[in-house]
């Protein structure tokens, strides 16, 4: 930081500049790119946020003030996004790290291009206005090279196991109707970035029969496709209110039960399909989720049944 205060003066505008511009083009990439679609890819959450992170790094000349306005830019428009009630605090939260590791990564190399090129000789207006006029072009082109992929949403099973103290009779009545979930919370639920199951309604015992599962945030409407007391109960997803559901729908679940020496072997799997890309990312995220609500829900069982 220089000791002169227009120097300093400047710095601060000039970094406050970077930050407020990569945060407006994320929000108009957000615009373009995702409001109101039922698919999102590459291109708003890698595209948008490298173009932002080239801006800052045509106006910033620092690593560290790099990597500041980059964080800075990414944080002001997820909390826009989230105040506003465009995205869930999940869908937020995990978008981040991949965003501000795009803007950041772009930001260094403009860094280094000016290394290369001596950045004296760098005329900013003049490659920023460049960047701005071209850029919309780039992210259109790779959100259309991968529309075809995006036609056809990722379909996976997602299970979780659990032995309880309890005969298999007795398990299978306590999973059909659920009065209250009560049981400790995985970081994800601890944290309010996923929706808390509170209990769950059954309005005839059989197929055909109506599951209503109530979260704090929203329900889950089944229907029961398969009846096989006390082994096996399938549902059909019906319709969902729960944050995020334009991204992950929820098709089909269930529970296996099967007796070992007394106890019951209780599995709960779920059928999700994901319309997020790039899969390389978005897929272990998803399953950590789904893998937590599991888990809260089977514990809850066990607490129920002792």
């Amino acid at each position: 930081m220089s000791d002169h205060p227009a120097e300093s003066r400047g710095l601060k505008y000039g970094l406050l500049l970077a930050t407020v511009l990569s945060a407006g083009l994320l929000l108009l990439g957000y615009y373009f790119f995702a409001l109101g679609r039922e698919a999102l890819g590459t291109a708003i959450f890698v595209g948008v946020p490298f173009v932002a992170g080239l801006t800052i790094g045509i106006l910033v000349n620092n690593i560290k003030h790099i990597a500041l306005c980059g964080l800075g830019g990414c944080v002001f428009a997820l909390s826009f996004l989230l105040v506003m009630g465009f995205e869930g605090i999940f869908c937020a939260l995990m978008a981040a790290p991949l965003a501000i590791a795009a803007m950041i990564v772009a930001g260094l190399l403009v860094y280094v291009l000016k290394i290369v090129f001596k950045k004296d000789d760098f005329n900013s207006g003049k490659h920023l206005t460049i960047l701005l006029l071209f850029s919309p072009l780039l992210i259109a082109a790779v959100d259309r090279a991968e529309k075809p992929r995006q036609a056809n949403p990722t379909a996976v099973t997602i299970s979780n196991s659990i032995l309880v103290d309890a005969p298999i009779g007795q398990a299978w009545e306590a999973l059909g109707r659920f009065e209250s979930m009560v049981a400790s919370k995985p970081l994800l639920l601890r944290a309010g970035a996923l929706p808390i199951p509170r209990r769950c309604t059954l309005d005839h015992a059989g197929v055909d029969g109506i599951r209503t599962c109530y979260f704090d945030r929203g329900i889950i409407t089944q229907r029961v496709t398969v009846w096989q007391q006390p082994s096996r109960m399938e549902f059909e997803i019906t319709g969902d209110t729960l944050p995020g559901n334009h991204w992950l729908t929820f098709n089909t679940a269930g529970y296996e039960l099967s007796g070992e020496a007394g106890r019951t072997r209780v599995t709960r799997h779920t059928t999700i399909e994901s319309r997020l890309w790039p899969r390389w990312y978005w897929a272990p995220i998803e399953r950590y989720g789904v893998h937590s609500e599991h888990d809260f829900v089977l514990q809850s069982l066990n607490q129920k049944l002792r």
